[in-house]
């Protein structure tokens, strides 16, 4: 009975509430870290490949791949190794991150793009002319699925709550509202819950 009067006063404290952004004080918040996407692209390893330009040979790796979080955007980071003969040259790539949440299918989708390499040749042969032999590596073609992470199932509880020996009452708790916000790190998901008497 306590647990359920708990249950009560609980729905008529927060039952006007709704999504609080700015202090995070809702009914319940899902963190996820960005280093679950992390251990991710690190278990993918190192990406290479290779082409010519003429008469010079180069082969490519992308690695030490993440992604960055913060309140106002995400962003991918990686390193790219150019090698040409005994030439190298290493070089920071980013990239964009969109991260999305789908409530019809309580999916968060995290999508990876834009990751076009470009380097001028003579950067790493000096003895080639500027702007003349351009390698262009896009690895986006790496990453056309966004990746997906199951969000907290909202489900609907009822409490059935005896008022006298022939009278009881309903009470329905469900999913009012739920947002998906970037924090520091990682994303949020915040929800916020009603109380309905039937």
């Amino acid at each position: 009975m306590i647990k359920k009067i708990y249950i009560l006063f609980f729905c008529i404290l927060y039952s006007n509430s709704g999504i609080n952004k700015d202090i995070y004080s809702n009914h319940m918040e899902l963190f996820i870290h960005e280093n679950i996407l992390n251990e991710f692209l690190l278990s993918i390893g190192e990406i290479e490949g290779s082409g010519n330009i003429g008469l010079f040979d180069y082969n490519w790796n992308v690695y030490d791949l993440r992604v960055d979080i913060n309140k106002d955007s995400s962003i991918f980071n990686g390193l790219v190794k150019l090698k040409s003969g005994s030439f190298e040259r290493e070089d920071i790539i980013v990239g964009d991150v969109t991260i999305s949440y789908n409530k019809a299918k309580n999916l968060i989708y995290v999508q990876i793009s834009n990751i076009i390499i470009d380097i001028d040749l003579s950067d790493v042969l000096s003895i080639l002319p500027k702007n003349t032999f351009m390698i262009n590596i896009d690895i986006s073609n790496y990453f056309l699925e966004p990746f997906e992470i199951d969000a907290p199932q909202p489900k609907e509880i009822s409490y059935s709550l005896p008022l006298s020996n022939k009278n009881e009452k309903l009470i329905l708790i469900n999913l009012k509202e739920s947002n998906l916000i970037l924090v520091n790190n990682g994303i949020k998901i915040i929800s916020v819950y009603e109380c309905v008497n039937k």
